[in-house]
């Protein structure tokens, strides 16, 4: 009997650090020995980054998937919010709370900024002052802007001919949702963490705080645009329903919350508690210092 107490002791003294992994505590203030917030850029486009955008198709999943989201960590997030699951903001202000609807009428206003750099090529006025500005802007003439399918169900406010208004629904409706088409914003995610020193369990914590969405133009021309803001405490149980691919083992699928918490992507920083980081090198070595910094600090 007493053998069987002491194994199962053992087996749970050895599985309550894997279930602390993914338990968020609440920490105290007083217990914040030390804090820094780091802002962290994941590149979708990375190999080992792109299970988190990656679809698994209807064919091999069917309808006995475990998973309520099966489309990648973009459209979990645009899943859920136009569920009503939670809301965004507006990256400006953590005040200003934005609705799904909200959100595709700034992805519309988007593309409309770009479809007026076609005003100018053709004489019209546009609003981006300098005429020398439009120059960069020829390759969004014709039927290449009516690729992007930001268009919500055929809507031709922006220009668009009957043509790219069917070919907005084809793409849009490739990727499931059929508002818009999100491979813009499936290039660079951000998120931010306060890092806490807590001196009561004498640990670094990770406490994820913030997911950015971010706008690349497919035309590598114009600079990113932060779109909205994602709370992690409102998205941590959506995202707990989201299926993480494991390119090696299909018996080892994780859930998204999983990935975040375990740091089962690459990323690098960009920014220490509002010191902005301006190379890969500079990145690296920062993140070295706050490694080495843990190591130490109860070294004497």
């Amino acid at each position: 009997m007493r053998n069987i107490l002491l194994v199962t002791i053992l087996i749970t003294a050895f599985s309550l650090p894997a279930l602390a992994q993914f338990k968020t505590e609440e920490i105290r203030p007083e217990d914040h020995f030390w804090r820094r917030k780091v802002v962290n850029r994941i590149d979708l486009n990375e190999k080992v980054n792109s299970p988190l955008i990656k679809r698994e198709s209807s064919f091999y999943t069917g309808d006995n998937t475990p998973y309520a989201e099966t489309d990648g960590l973009i459209m979990t997030l645009f899943n859920g919010l136009k569920q009503g699951k939670f809301v965004a903001f507006d990256p400006d202000s953590l005040e200003k709370p934005m609705s799904y609807d909200e959100v595709l009428q700034k992805i519309q206003e988007i593309e409309g900024s770009l479809e007026g750099e076609d005003d100018f090529d053709s004489g019209a006025e546009d609003d981006f002052g300098d005429g020398d500005d439009g120059e960069g802007f020829d390759d969004f003439d014709g039927d290449e802007e009516d690729d992007w399918g930001f268009g919500d169900e055929g809507d031709d406010g922006f220009g668009g001919d009957e043509l790219g208004d069917s070919i907005d629904e084809v793409d849009a409706s490739a990727f499931g949702g059929g508002d818009f088409d999100p491979a813009p914003f499936e290039n660079v995610v951000h998120f931010i963490e306060d890092r806490i020193f807590d001196k009561t369990r004498s640990d670094m914590v990770y406490d994820i705080q913030l997911i950015d969405i971010i706008w690349t133009d497919p035309g590598e021309t114009l600079p990113e645009k932060q779109l909205i803001t994602f709370r992690y405490d409102d998205v941590r149980e959506t995202l707990e329903s989201a299926q993480w691919k494991n390119r090696y083992n299909d018996a080892e699928y994780k859930t998204l919350r999983e990935v975040f918490e375990l740091r089962l992507f690459h990323s690098y920083i960009i920014d220490i508690s509002g010191e902005g980081i301006r190379s890969l090198h500079e990145s690296e070595y920062r993140r070295q210092k706050m490694v080495e910094f843990e190591h130490h600090l109860w070294s004497y």
